[in-house]
């Protein structure tokens, strides 16, 4: 192994013996540093399973002004200390587990790097314990390698990027300014929906897709239906999850905590719909956020082009065309 990049770039570092400890291979570093390349230097660095201390001392050598590393692991540490010689960068090296490692260390953090063994289940109680101790710095990142294991974040907490290399997965973990919703029929979800969907995006962190289920109204599609062309819209968005809401708009945002709702609009009839939308859900405490949409896209544009058999792709997200017309097919 090498140091990558930086002050120490190709200092050699000694690898572990044995299997109980898995390096980060040299891909996976060089990714994970070209993703967070532009904010390590000055940063705080927590290497928390530091092994033989190669993500740590790379952060050291691209900057970072604090480096941390733990591991309960006599030997590692020992290894690590063997790796740092000749690095004068400040740094402290603690003999604990990683809960104890986690109340022990003070103050803010941008990064913090957990590759526990991957047969493990640590993460969960990770973001627990920095959530709850607010350790991370305003942008900052849990940045998680593991062998694609499915797990559950606390509230406020969301995966903002993702990144697969093989039987390797490095999720970025950050704390999350806040969720929306995106309240509508979706009969069927479009490229229309996705636009308002990204503009939302830019104040919050986290959405919802919201799928209306209103007895009173016929749907062209079921609800089953309109839930997975909506899943299969929003399959790239690790922050967006889909929803069903049987009640009031209002009723369900605030048993969730969401303070504002997205809704677009496309000409000055869909406008005056959405006002009047946005002050019945303002008199129950819930925020409404208009957002201007593609004006030549609709779900009742979809509805007609499908009766007429036309082709409807450039219309909706990636795959859900196929769904729709599969499904459309089978109506008739």
């Amino acid at each position: 192994m090498r140091v990558i990049s930086g002050k120490y770039r190709g200092k050699r570092l000694n690898s572990p013996i044995g299997n109980d400890v898995r390096p980060t291979g040299d891909k996976v570093k060089e990714s994970i540093f070209n993703v967070i390349q532009f904010d390590v230097a000055e940063s705080r660095f927590l290497d928390l399973f530091c092994g033989s201390g190669s993500m740590g001392i790379e952060a050291i050598s691209r900057g970072a002004s604090y480096t941390l590393f733990a591991d309960v692991s006599k030997s590692s540490l020992a290894l690590t200390q063997g790796n740092l010689k000749g690095i004068s960068e400040a740094y402290k090296l603690v003999n604990r587990d990683f809960r104890d490692a986690l109340y022990s260390a003070e103050g803010k953090w941008d990064f913090i790097f957990v590759d526990p063994p991957y047969k493990t289940d640590y993460i969960e109680s990770i973001c627990q314990i920095v959530k709850d101790r607010a350790m991370l710095a305003e942008n900052g990142y849990i940045i998680y390698e593991h062998s694609d294991k499915q797990y559950k974040l606390p509230d406020g907490m969301y995966i903002a990027k993702r990144k697969s290399f093989g039987i390797v997965t490095v999720d970025y973990i950050a704390i999350s300014r806040g969720k929306t919703a995106l309240a509508g029929s979706y009969d069927p979800i479009t490229k229309g929906h996705l636009d308002v969907l990204d503009k939302a995006l830019e104040e919050y962190d986290e959405a919802v897709i919201l799928l209306a289920c209103n007895p009173d109204k016929q749907y062209l599609f079921s609800l089953e239906q309109r839930l997975e062309f909506a899943r299969v819209a929003v399959k790239d968005y690790l922050n967006v999850t889909v929803d069903v809401c049987d009640g009031f708009v209002y009723e369900y945002c605030k048993s969730k905590g969401i303070e504002k709702v997205y809704r677009g609009y496309r000409n000055k009839e869909d406008l005056k719909y959405e006002e009047d939308m946005a002050k019945f859900n303002a008199e129950h405490g819930l925020r409404t956020q208009l957002v201007e949409g593609i004006r030549e896209i609709s779900s009742s544009l979809i509805r007609e082009k499908l009766k007429n058999g036309e082709d409807i792709k450039k219309y909706l997200p990636d795959g859900v065309a196929k769904e729709v017309v599969k499904a459309y097919k089978e109506k008739l």
